[in-house]
C-alpha cells in the first residue's frame, strides 16, 4: 500500500510539469540514441518519411523513463510501402492502471519529385484516468515535408498536432494531450560509415530545444550512436545488431536530476 501511494504521488508529480507534453510521442530507440531528432527518422514525427522509405517494416520500441515501469511509453507501427501511396499503422501506450494515454494513427505519404516528399497522418488519443472525474478524447493531424536537395543530404519539417479537435472534456485535453509542436532537422552523411544529424523543436509552454547526434557503422549489422539534447540537457548512447531481417537497438538517456532511462527496439525489414 505504501509503495502504491508512493508511486502515486511521484506520478502525480511528474504529471504536473509535463503539461502540453506528448508522452505517447516517443521517437523510437534508434533515434533517442542520437539525441531524440525524430523529424528525419521517424514517421511517427514526420509522415513524409514514408514516401522515401524503400522496404516494409514492423517495429516495436519500450521507453522506461527513470527506471520507473508507470511512466513506461510501448509502441509499434508497421510500415507499408508501395509505389502508389505508402502508409504507416501506429499504436501506443503509456502508463499505469490508474492513469492511460493510449495513440492510434493512420499516416500515408507521397512523393511528389525526385527531391521533395509530402506526409499527412491523423491520430486519436484517448486519456482514462482516476484523477479527473471523466475520460478525455481528441483526434489531430500533422503534416510533414522531407527534402533531399543534394546527395547525402534530407532535411525535414513537420508540424504536430497543427489541427485538433476535443471529442470530450475541452480543458483535460488541452493540458494534458496532443501539445502543438513544430520540428526541423537535417541528416549529412559525412562519409559512408558516418551520420551527422540535428534539429530543433518548438512546443507549447516550453522553450525552443536542440538536439545533435551521430551513428557510426564500425563494420556491417553493427551501429554505434551517441547524441545530446536540450532543456534539460540529456547526453544519450545507443547501439544496434542486425542479424539478417531483424535489427535489435538499445538506448541509455541521462537526466542530471531524474536519473538514467532505457530503452529496446525491435524493428523486422521485408
Amino acid at each position: 500500500m505504501k509503495k502504491l501511494l508512493l508511486v502515486n504521488l511521484l506520478f502525480c508529480g511528474f504529471l504536473s510539469t509535463i503539461k502540453a507534453t506528448d508522452n505517447l510521442r516517443s521517437p523510437d530507440v534508434r533515434t533517442l540514441g542520437m539525441g531524440g531528432n525524430g523529424v528525419v527518422h521517424s514517421s511517427l514525427f514526420n509522415p513524409s518519411l514514408l514516401a522515401i522509405r524503400t522496404k516494409k517494416e514492423l517495429r516495436i520500441d519500450y521507453y522506461n523513463r527513470y527506471s520507473l515501469k508507470e511512466l513506461a511509453a510501448v509502441s509499434g507501427g508497421l510500415c507499408f510501402f508501395n509505389k502508389i501511396l505508402p502508409i504507416g499503422l501506429h499504436a501506443a501506450s503509456f502508463g499505469y492502471d490508474e492513469y492511460r494515454e493510449s495513440l492510434f494513427r493512420l499516416s500515408a505519404g507521397k512523393q511528389l519529385n525526385s527531391w521533395c516528399s509530402l506526409g499527412i497522418s491523423a491520430q486519436y488519443v484517448i486519456l482514462q484516468s482516476d484523477l479527473f472525474e471523466t475520460d478525455a478524447s481528441r483526434f489531430s493531424t500533422d503534416i510533414g515535408v522531407t527534402l533531399c536537395p543534394v546527395d547525402n543530404w534530407l532535411i525535414g519539417l513537420s508540424i504536430i498536432n497543427c489541427a485538433t479537435v476535443s471529442l470530450s472534456d475541452e480543458d483535460i485535453a488541452t493540458k494534458h494531450m496532443t501539445p502543438f509542436l513544430v520540428q526541423a532537422g537535417f541528416n549529412w552523411e559525412f562519409i559512408n560509415n558516418l551520420l551527422i544529424t540535428g534539429g530543433a523543436t518548438y512546443q507549447e509552454e516550453t522553450p525552443f530545444s536542440a538536439s545533435v547526434g551521430m551513428e557510426y557503422t564500425p563494420f556491417t549489422d553493427f551501429q554505434l550512436r551517441a547524441g545530446v539534447k536540450t532543456n534539460p540537457l540529456l547526453p544519450s548512447l545507443g547501439a544496434s545488431y542486425r542479424l539478417s531481417i531483424v535489427m535489435a537497438d538499445v538506448v541509455m538517456i541521462y537526466h542530471p536530476v531524474l536519473g538514467i532511462s532505457t530503452g529496446i527496439g525491435l524493428s523486422i525489414s521485408f
